[in-house]
């Protein structure tokens, strides 16, 4: 199985894009007369720039991230309760499934840091879990928003009076295998990233849960559900290449380079969808084939070419764009 290069697995890999219905023979890009390592590659290519596409349309990274954000406030993304006194933080990236960290400082120069502890800092809306698992269920789900405690910031310093830095883990928990993974207890596998997938360490007292994932390899696809994640840099949450914890043995062994994956399906299907658009584009791959049939192109159902293809993916993961 070919090894991804690239930032982070993209949203489906050569074999799972080999398996799907696309109609499309894969063999002929990018071209009859390439060797498997070269169609070998150019598939990898196609999977992530099918990638980047999506997320173009969603106009954010779906898969889990870790990400570090500034603020200044109060203003339109930063406001303040009247009521309360509770500071709600509007941050760019969904659903939020962590918040790590937050200083705050008053806007003067030098800056004068104060740490907000964890205690401190909430979710608005997490996102609801299928069956305890940490991450969204396979819908659009999860706030935006982010909750800081009264005290931190207020109107005192007027409009924009406060420097606020945030880091918080967003989006769905996505990964490929970079080892060989065989059933065993204590059961772990290695990965290319460990974001979002579940606690540093594995807390049988408070049962904090990790998400749940799918290994599509195939007639061995499998779910499994992770306790903790252990990342190769050390860090607290986990990012990166690293090591998964999972709560069970495996059924089956898995080969370096098998998807292990909570994205939603509609994301991974709207992927393939894209993917089989840029296979169609004639003179860049010149493949063969150059249209798909059985799709609603036309009237009455008929051939879906590339611009019908594109549109179906567009439409299929619009509701998790990024609207502000």
């Amino acid at each position: 199985m070919v090894q991804l290069t690239g930032p982070g697995t993209p949203y489906i890999t050569p074999d799972v894009l080999r398996r799907a219905p696309t109609g499309i023979d894969w063999t002929t890009i990018p071209s009859r007369s390439a060797s498997t390592v070269e169609q070998a590659a150019e598939l990898a290519n196609i999977c992530l720039r099918a990638t980047g596409l999506i997320e173009g349309v969603t106009n954010q990274v779906l898969r889990a991230t870790l990400d570090e954000e500034w603020f200044s406030g109060p203003d339109w993304r930063v406001t303040i309760n009247n009521n309360t006194g509770t500071c709600r933080i509007l941050v760019s990236r969904w659903p939020i499934l962590q918040v790590v960290s937050a200083l705050v400082s008053a806007d003067v120069w030098p800056r004068s840091w104060q740490t907000v502890t964890s205690d401190y800092l909430d979710i608005e809306k997490p996102p609801i879990g299928l069956f305890g698992a940490a991450q969204a269920a396979d819908v659009p789900d999860g706030g935006q928003s982010i909750l800081m405690a009264p005290g931190y910031v207020d109107r005192t310093m007027g409009r924009n009076g406060y420097r606020i830095q945030l880091v918080y883990v967003n989006g769905w928990p996505h990964t490929s295998l970079t080892a060989i993974a065989t059933p065993g207890s204590p059961q772990t596998i290695q990965v290319d990233d460990c974001t979002g997938w579940g606690p540093s360490v594995y807390d049988p007292v408070n049962m904090q849960m990790g998400a749940t994932g799918i290994f599509y390899d195939g007639y061995y696809q499998e779910v499994a559900q992770v306790i903790a994640a252990t990342a190769i840099s050390g860090s607290i949450p986990a990012a990166g290449p690293g090591t998964l914890t999972l709560a069970s043995q495996l059924s089956f062994t898995h080969g370096a380079g098998v998807l292990f994956t909570a994205l939603p399906r509609s994301v991974m299907n709207a992927t393939i969808d894209m993917a089989s658009s840029l296979a169609l584009e004639r003179g860049s791959t010149a493949t063969t084939v150059q249209s798909v049939s059985g799709g609603s192109g036309a009237a009455g159902g008929g051939p879906l070419g590339v611009e019908g293809l594109r549109a179906l993916a567009a439409k299929a993961v619009q509701s998790y764009a990024r609207v502000i």
